[in-house]
Parts: C-alpha cells; sequence; structure tokens
C-alpha cells in the first residue's frame, strides 16, 4: 500500500506533526501497539528511536532488523517495509524527504553523491551526540505554539542535515554483535515492562522469532544473566521504587511486581540486600528528612 508523503501530511494528527512543507515532513510516531503493516512511500525515510525498540522488516531482511537510539534506520522510496514497536510506550521520528530536498540541499552544501550511492537500499547508521540532542529538542514541548512551530522547523532542517552528514561519513552498521545488542535490549524491555507477569522463554522465542536456545544463550553471555534473574531483579528494583515513593501496603506492591504475597517479596528482598520492605521504607523516609534539615 502506498502510504504518499501528501496523504501522510494531510491525515496527520496536529499533535504528532513536528514540521512539514512541500519538501519534507517530520512526525512523531509511537504509542501503544504501534505497527505498521507493509506500505510504502514515494519519498525517503529516516526512522529515529526516541524511546524503545522497533521491528523494521523489508524485503531483503523480512524477518526484521532492530532499531534503537544508538542507530537510525534509512529507507529508499518505494521500497515496500513494516514497522512495530515492542514497548507500549515506544516513540520515534519520521522523517520523510522528497528529491526535491535533497536538490535543494546540494545546490546549498554542494554534490550528496555518495549519500545517494549509501541509501540506495535500507540501511542503518550510528547517532551521534548532534542527531540525539536535535531529536531531542524537535519533541521538546516548550507551550509557545506560535514559537515553536518556527522553532520546530529549523530543527528539524538541522536534525536532517545531520543524519545526511553521518550518512555521508558512516558506514552502515551491518549484522554484527551491534544488531545481537539491539535485540538484547528489546528482550529487557518486553520483560521490564511485565514485571508482574512470567515471562517464559517460549513467549519470548515467539515474540522475537528467535529460537529457545539461541536466546538463552544470547541473553546470558550479553548481561551474565539468565532471563530469570534478569527479571527477578526488575521486579526488585520495582518494589524497592514503589516502597521508597508510595504509601501502598506491602502486600499490594508485592502483587504488583509480580510476587504472590508481602512475605514472599520480603524473602526475595532479604536475600539480594539484607533489608525487609518496612526497612526498606523506613530508610527513604529517615534520609528524606536529613535532605530536608
Amino acid at each position: 500500500m502506498l502510504r504518499s508523503l501528501d496523504l501522510l501530511w494531510r491525515t496527520a494528527a496536529p499533535s504528532t506533526v513536528i514540521a512539514g512543507c512541500n519538501e519534507h515532513i517530520t512526525l512523531l510516531g509511537g504509542g501503544v501497539d504501534y505497527a505498521k503493516p507493509w506500505h510504502w512511500h514515494d519519498g525517503l525515510m529516516l526512522l529515529l528511536p526516541c524511546l524503545g525498540v522497533l521491528n523494521l522488516k523489508h524485503e531483503a531482511q523480512r524477518d526484521g532488523m532492530w532499531v534503537s537510539r544508538d542507530r537510525f534506520a534509512v529507507i529508499p522510496a518505494s521500497q515496500p517495509h513494516a514497522t512495530s514497536a515492542v514497548r507500549a510506550d515506544q516513540t520515534h521520528l519520521a522523517v520523510y524527504l522528497r528529491d526535491e530536498a535533497f536538490q535543494r540541499i546540494e545546490r546549498q552544501l554542494g554534490s550528496l553523491s555518495r549519500v545517494r550511492a549509501l541509501i540506495r537500499s535500507s540501511a542503518m547508521f550510528s547517532v551521534n551526540p548532534d542527531i540525539r540532542a536535535l531529536q531531542a529538542l524537535c519533541c521538546e514541548e516548550t507551550g509557545d505554539t506560535i514559537g515553536q512551530t518556527a522553532v520546530r522547523a529549523h530543527l528539524s532542517a538541522a536534525l536532517i542535515i545531520r543524519c545526511l552528514t553521518a550518512i555521508e561519513r558512516g558506514q552502515p552498521l551491518g549484522p554484527s554483535s551491534r544488531e545481537a545488542h539491539t535485540l538484547i535490549d528489546a528482550i529487557k524491555a518486553f520483560v521490564a515492562q511485565r514485571a508482574d507477569q512470567t515471562v517464559s522463554i517460549d513467549l519470548l522465542s515467539e515474540r522475537f522469532s528467535v529460537s529457545r536456545r539461541h536466546i538463552t544463550r544470547l541473553f546470558r553471555e550479553r548481561t551474565g544473566l539468565s532471563i530469570g534473574a534478569f527479571q527477578q531483579s526488575v521486579r526488585l528494583s520495582e518494589a524497592r521504587r514503589l516502597l521508597q515513593t508510595t504509601d501502598l501496603p506491602i502486600g499490594e506492591v508485592a502483587f504488583r511486581v509480580g510476587f504472590d504475597s508481602g512475605s514472599a517479596l520480603a524473602r526475595a528482598l532479604r536475600r539480594r540486600g539484607g533489608l525487609a520492605p518496612r526497612e526498606v521504607r523506613a530508610r527513604s523516609v529517615a534520609m528524606a528528612r536529613t535532605v530536608a534539615r
């Protein structure tokens, strides 16, 4: 299905529009159950995750490649692709450029022949600090509707230039250990979002299209933990946060992080840090009083 830039511009919710003109559009995407089935555009797309991880599928890699905040993806015009989020709170910037935008930039800055050669097929490139800073500024809410529109237009243009520069000066990121690292980040995010549930290896294997054996081995290699141990660590960290920042009963805290009872949470906390839930809460209160003096 063709999702033309004209269609994107006409149908985009105002709250998602960062910048737009006849030559390029920058949109904020993501949210609960974000997924776009197979489609293509009549312009180049730059895909930059802000939070969480995206699974990007295209004709040359139908099993998908993971795109996280340390990289951005480039999808040329007319190439079918599909995207989906791993986390419910995933957000990203999608920048769409017509060839007229390239021609204008070339008139201002010089030839983009190397860039054009590197983006004839889908690829991923490293995000540098300049790109990350501009990306964050594009998404920042200032409360000044008129001023924000003008500022975002300039920020979006600068972001495009920085991405093109990163492409020109860099090399496409291949299927190396960085891919495995991104996959592990996606798994960790998936597990962390479900602290109150038991996430089985079978579920992860199905969700990420990776064998049980490979996902178990890779996770331990990258983190030094089993998946079960990592989930336990996530649960205890969340339990400590709730104990320190809320007045919820200990039994409710235990339920929210996946323990059957307050006593089960207490046993796990003592094994990990030596403190019972009431002691974690009391220590937090005492520390807050000390800081307030």
